[in-house]
Parts: structure tokens; sequence; C-alpha cells
């Protein structure tokens, strides 16, 4: 798998030679070159890079997740491949199929295990543990909306004043983060034969990628740490190099199933373990991503 996370802010084109990935700015003849098997993300921010056909299909072949973004330069799309996985029938069989029970049970573990690292996001920052009181209260599928409680408490502690889909730019920060685990988690949640639009807690009939935001909630916590120690937070927009420290989120490391890895490989995991609870309709399967732990 790729490490790199690679950001083209200004024009020119990109193309494929020998299996290298190749960038020439406009009005120069020099070029920059990666090699494909070294990159995980490219991030399309200008409007003026043209690309071909080619080096599209090159991208699928390498996994690589590509992401297009808007005026505000913020993602708001992600190439990903078609299913690769060799038991793609039977695992979306199982997809289709899977019992209320399980969702809910698996829901609930989500659930848990996103206020658990959002508690541990408050106690690094603030060496305050007003979270834990909601950890023990998540019931099978959230049913009394403790997720909702929790996240009320923990934005107020987070950031002061904050509302957070208001014009700021803690929230440009927070949604740039999770656009970018969107797009990490969802081409892995493709690759493992999972079907992307059908969610356990999320419906919204107008989104292809429901499942994608169930297994994205314990990885917020991440970005909200990340944001958090931001020292740009007062200035208007976010910068170049506010975008380069937050595209560090895959690179970030995590605790998963007592090992140290990243939050790159953690999407991947996280995503291959869903598949694998649902094939044995045990919840307890699924493992999610930790902090790593706060001494």
């Amino acid at each position: 798998m790729g490490y790199k996370t690679i950001l083209f802010s200004k024009p020119g084109k990109l193309f494929i030679k020998n299996y290298q990935l190749v960038y020439q700015a406009d009005n120069s003849d020099d070029t920059t070159s990666v090699p494909m098997e070294d990159i995980s993300t490219i991030i399309l921010e200008s409007h003026q890079i043209s690309v071909t056909n080619y080096f599209l299909s090159i991208c699928e072949e390498y996994n690589i997740t590509l992401f297009t973004c808007n005026k505000k330069h913020q993602p708001n799309g992600v190439l990903i491949p078609f299913y690769q996985h060799s038991r793609n029938t039977k695992i979306a069989y199982n997809h289709i199929n899977m019992n209320e029970t399980l969702k809910k049970r698996l829901w609930q573990k989500i659930v848990k295990q996103k206020i658990t690292n959002q508690s541990i996001v408050l106690k690094i920052l603030f060496e305050i543990q007003d979270l834990d009181f909601y950890i023990s209260k998540v019931q099978s599928g959230d049913k009394t909306n403790i997720e909702g409680q929790a996240s009320k408490k923990y934005w107020s502690l987070l950031f002061a004043d904050f509302k957070r889909h208001a014009n700021t730019k803690h929230n440009a920060a927070l949604d740039y983060g999770y656009a970018i685990l969107r797009g990490t988690i969802s081409k892995f949640v493709a690759s493992s034969g999972l079907i992307p639009c059908l969610g356990i807690h999320h419906c919204n009939e107008l989104n292809s990628f429901n499942l994608t935001e169930d297994l994205i909630e314990p990885f917020r916590p991440f970005v909200d740490l990340l944001v958090a120690n931001m020292n740009t937070l007062q200035e208007d927009t976010l910068t170049k190099y506010d975008k380069a420290y937050l595209l560090n989120i895959l690179n970030m490391q995590c605790m998963y199933r007592k090992e140290q890895i990243t939050i790159q490989n953690a999407c991947e995991k996280v995503c291959k373990s869903f598949s694998k609870s649902i094939e044995a309709s045990d919840f307890s399967i699924l493992e999610l991503p930790e902090f790593i732990e706060v001494k």
C-alpha cells in the first residue's frame, strides 16, 4: 500500500510514464515524478489540472484515492475502484441480509468507541474526564441517543462558543480532515466487497456512502485533535500549510488490536473486520481504532 498523500494546487498536467506519476506545471518544461506504488492519495485542488483517462485508470489499478475539490478548495468528490474483493457476491449477500439485532449491536460498539476517543481528546488537551459518564450508557442501537448528548458536551468543551456548521476556520479545518477520512474509508469499503450505500445506522437515500458515514465515527476525534492543536485557527481561511498539516491524518498513529499502526491502515482493517463480523453475525469481531494510551 502506498503511503504518500500529494496535493496539487497549481495549474499543470498529470500523466503516467514508466509507472511514475509525472507532474508538469503550465509554462514549464520541468517535471516532477513519484512512483505510483508510493502513493496512497491524490488531491486535485487546482481546477486547471489536466489528466488523461489512462492516468485515472492507473490510479484505479494502484488503489489510489483521488479527490477533486470545489471552489472553496474543499474535497467534494472521490474516485474509487470497482469492487476488488474475490468474494464480492457472498459478502454483498451477507451485507444485504444483516439482521437488525446485529446492526444495533455494531452501532452500539461504534458509538461507544467514538465517545471513548472523544473523551481521550479532552483528557489530552484539558485533563478532564467529563465524557466518561456517557460510555456505559450507550445501549444497543443507541436508542436514547447518547451519541448526541455526548457530542453536545464534547463540542462545548473542545472549542469555546463553537457551532459545528458555522462559517468558521474551525469548521473548514474539520470538514477538510473528515473529507480525507471519508474518501479513504470509502475506498476500503469498496475493496472489501461491501456495499457503500447500505449503512447500519445512516440510511439517507441520497447518500451513496452511508456505510462510510457509520464507520468514520470513531475516527473523527483524531481529526478533532489535529484541528484543536492548530496554531492558525484565528486566521480567516485554510492555507496550504494548514492543508498539508491536516493531510497528516492518514499517517497519524493509533492503536488497533494492541498494535500501533497508521490511521490509513486502520481504515482498511476496520472495513475488513466489519466484513468478517457480518459474515459471522458476531458484532464482537469488529475492531475499532483507539488513541495510543495517554499517561
